[in-house]
């Protein structure tokens, strides 16, 4: 499973030429901002995690001594482009100082397979140990938190929801159970031909293995996985749009951004 970012590229092309494909939600549009718990875990390429070896998670029995890093943060994501920016607070990491993530996008592209879901297509760039702009690409799987999101106007704490994270049976066996945004198998390559136009019906690569892996830094081969288990929506406001529709060209152009800055 080759991670080839740049097939984010023509699938954009392809999608625009075609004219932007989109997914009807509902009769109104929101802007959403959120807190988030979760846990980065990192898998290595026959999927068994890789154990954080900085305090305090080396020392917490919590999560496996490190096999799992618990990690927070927030997004802001809007229902009427599907496009949104998330913040991960920087965590220390296999005692090399911390991990910054950064240039976080997010973009819906759709419903999974046999509607399985609602799925995400996430880019971030991370420096660590003196690695800068290690590139991450990731699918997940949000059905828990679309279905939960409350009206304009309230906020409300999403949990316990939502599919299985990829990762949930990896060797290790530290189930996380239903979480609002789950990692999922997929990767970011698509299956670019004229019929396919960059939704979510075009992802190749699901290899039982959660994540993505990376394809530059210290850590190629492994896939990253956030899986985000606890949803905080501190607000949600109402956008005057004539319909709710998810577009998929400007998130992913997002992306391919993130791949074109790491390769610059």
């Amino acid at each position: 499973m080759n991670l080839k970012k740049t097939a984010l590229a023509s699938a954009v092309a392809i999608s625009l030429g075609a004219g932007v494909a989109a997914v009807p939600m509902t009769a109104s549009a929101a802007i959403v901002n959120a807190s988030f718990d979760g846990l980065f875990t990192m898998l290595n390429p026959a999927g068994a995690p890789l154990q954080n070896s900085s305090y305090p998670y080396y020392g917490d029995p919590t999560w496996g001594y490190g096999l799992r890093t618990q990690i927070s943060g927030t997004f802001t994501f809007n229902t009427s482009t599907g496009a949104g920016t998330a913040v991960v607070n920087p965590f220390e990491f296999y005692a090399s100082g911390p991990a910054n993530p950064h240039d976080i996008t997010m973009q819906a592209i759709g419903d999974g397979v046999g509607g399985n879901g609602t799925l995400v297509a996430g880019g971030m760039l991370f420096d660590w140990n003196g690695n800068n702009n290690i590139s991450v690409g990731i699918i997940i799987d949000a059905a828990g938190l679309f279905g939960a999101l409350p009206t304009a106007g309230t906020s409300t704490t999403i949990s316990g929801v939502g599919a299985i994270p990829a990762s949930n049976g990896m060797k290790g066996n530290l189930p996380i159970g239903a979480a609002p945004m789950a990692t999922t198998t997929f990767n970011t390559d698509f299956n670019v031909n004229p019929g396919c136009a960059g939704t979510a019906s075009c992802l190749t690569g699901n290899d039982t293995i959660g994540g993505d892996p990376m394809d530059n830094g210290p850590f190629t081969g492994f896939s990253a996985n956030f899986d985000i288990t606890s949803v905080h929506v501190t607000s949600v406001s109402t956008v005057p749009v004539p319909a709710a529709v998810w577009l998929f060209g400007s998130g992913l152009l997002g992306l391919v951004g993130v791949a074109r800055r790491k390769r610059s």
